[in-house]
């Protein structure tokens, strides 16, 4: 079988690999002791305990007795299953799509992400798990999204808040507020690239977030949230954010779609040297291979794999593509 977690063949439900990183080698069950509808009775009982936004669609774990257990306090696992409510186009693959998406920023781009798998609940249904990294030996550890840095509330900026502001901005952001600006940006502007190649069109504000280290100091946190949206969603907008807030690229102006140039005036405006991002650039646009491989290997159903084949080549196609050097 493959594993749940990173796709290798194993003999158990996980690798010894994945158990370690998800579950630091505890003996557990490594199927849930519940089922949909008892997840959402679970959802409704812990709602007015729980401080995670959307409890109708993600309810927080803890381990107990050797399984995971629904809870409203020391969550160590946040589980998210099928969507109830519409999302689009192949509602089935939403968590194997997340998964899917984690496990290729991670394993073939190498970004730094929440450690994630599948797991069955106990009617074989598979959901989506994720590793809370803001908490360390029972502890919280701080976290801040860049919606509460940029002072970005509903009340202040309208219902449409996460997406009023610019990938630019957020830049700007870790620079006021990051000790390690040039190393964070620079991981930063991989995760956009990232987003856009997989056509992840929720990137907004409160899908990027710092953590604060052991030393004290902010860094970006591991990356979360990741999935192609546009797999379900085909005819949302290509970016959750603008690259800019105030500045539009000629290749911008001439095509509507971001491309080459854009990708390296925002390196520009993120203070990235020009040879550092164009390796950057170079290096994920020859993940072509890889990542289709990996995209074989996923958990997607066929019709799934072929869109969001056709999706990631199209956006090859769009960060390879240069207007000034083609003039």
């Amino acid at each position: 079988m493959k594993c749940l977690g990173c796709f290798v063949l194993t003999e158990e439900v996980y690798c010894k690999k994945c158990r370690k990183a998800l579950f630091d080698n505890q003996k557990l069950s490594t199927i849930l002791d519940f089922d949909k509808k008892e997840f959402l009775s679970a959802t409704v009982a812990l709602s007015e305990q729980m401080s995670i936004s959307g409890v109708q669609d993600k309810i927080s774990l803890k381990i107990e007795n050797e399984k995971l257990m629904p809870t409203s306090t020391d969550g160590a696992y946040l589980l998210k299953p099928i969507p109830l409510m519409e999302y689009g186009e192949f509602i089935e693959d939403v968590a194997k799509n997340e998964h899917f998406t984690m496990q290729l920023a991670s394993q073939v781009f190498k970004l730094e992400t929440a450690k994630n798998a599948l797991i069955a609940f106990s009617d074989g249904e598979l959901a989506y798990m994720t590793k809370r990294f803001d908490r360390a030996d029972g502890m919280k550890i701080k976290q801040e999204d860049f919606s509460s840095l940029a002072g970005y509330t509903e009340q202040s900026h309208g219902k449409n808040y996460k997406y009023d502001y610019a990938y630019e901005q957020i830049g700007g952001l870790i620079k006021q507020y990051l000790p390690s600006y040039k190393i964070e940006v620079l991981k930063f502007f991989k995760l956009v690239l990232f987003n856009y190649l997989v056509g992840n069109g929720d990137a907004h504000l409160k899908n990027f977030s710092v953590l604060q280290r052991s030393t004290q100091d902010y860094g970006l946190s591991p990356a979360y949230d990741l999935l192609s949206s546009f797999l379900h969603l085909p005819n949302e907008s290509r970016t959750a954010l603008e690259f800019f807030k105030a500045y539009e690229t000629k290749s911008f102006e001439a095509n509507g779609f971001y491309a080459y140039d854009d990708f390296m005036v925002l390196a520009k405006f993120l203070e990235i040297p020009e040879k550092m991002a164009e390796k950057v650039l170079r290096d994920f646009l020859s993940k072509e291979k890889t990542t289709l491989g990996l995209l074989e290997n996923s958990f997607l159903n066929d019709e799934a794999k072929e869109r969001y084949k056709i999706l990631f080549l199209d956006r090859i196609k769009a960060v390879s593509y240069s207007f000034e050097k083609k003039r």
